[in-house]
């Protein structure tokens, strides 16, 4: 019995003995086990990071290179903006330019145009007035030539003519010659310089007569009559 008893505590130090070395193994494989699995949980977790990382600098690099694009299109743009505004400018100051320059050369095709007929009229009216002017001089001199011919024929009339008193009845009576030339042109009176008076009556009242009786061409054949009859008195 006893050594039954010996052989079964044999058994069980054993078994103990193994159970105690098999549990340290397995504590030694599953501490390896979570080391490996810790530093597979490492590698990987660093390689999704480099993973990450490089697809972080990849999108940088495709967020820069697309800013740069976009840069470089915006800066083409804006290029091509000024430009054609530039030459919409050009084109406008152009047009302008040449707008102003048809306006002068109208404006001096229209001075030109003005002086010229200003001076056509200028001309028109100098050989007008020029033309009246000699027209008004020959006219007066016809009519002082025809003048002096009638006042020489009604000289030489009264000359042969008698003696006769100036108004043997009357100032009003018919004895006046009737003027054998009518003057077309409106008379004026001649101009008479004025006479030192001297107390001689009978000269003033000569000189009186002689001013009233040279009022109107129609009168010139009075004029001698007038002279004779004062001669007698």
């Amino acid at each position: 019995m006893v050594t039954g008893q010996l052989r079964d505590a044999v058994y069980h130090g054993k078994k103990a003995a193994s159970s105690s070395v098999g549990e340290k193994d397995n504590s030694e494989t599953f501490l390896q086990l979570s080391a490996k699995k810790e530093q597979l949980r490492k590698k990987k977790k660093e390689q999704e990071e480099r993973e990450r990382e490089q697809k972080r600098i990849v999108m940088e690099e495709k967020i820069q290179e697309w800013l740069q694009m976009k840069m470089k299109q915006e800066k083409q743009d804006y290029l091509i903006k000024l430009s054609k505004e530039e030459e919409e400018i050009q084109r406008q100051l152009e047009k302008q330019r040449q707008t102003e320059q048809k306006a002068q050369q109208k404006y001096k095709v229209w001075l030109q145009k003005k002086n010229q007929e200003k001076i056509e009229l200028e001309k028109k009216e100098k050989e007008a007035a020029a033309l009246k002017e000699a027209q008004e001089r020959e006219r007066h001199k016809r009519a002082e030539e025809k003048f002096k011919d009638w006042l020489a024929k009604t000289n030489e009339k009264s000359r042969a003519s008698p003696k006769s008193p100036c108004y043997p009845t009357g100032p009003y009576d018919t004895s006046r010659a009737s003027p054998s030339f009518y003057n077309p042109i409106p008379w004026k009176p001649i101009h008479v310089p004025p006479q030192e008076i001297t107390p001689n009556k009978t000269s003033a009242k000569k000189l009186q007569k002689q001013q009233k009786c040279q009022q109107s061409p129609s009168t010139a054949f009075r004029l001698m009559n007038c002279a004779s009859a004062a001669q007698r008195r």
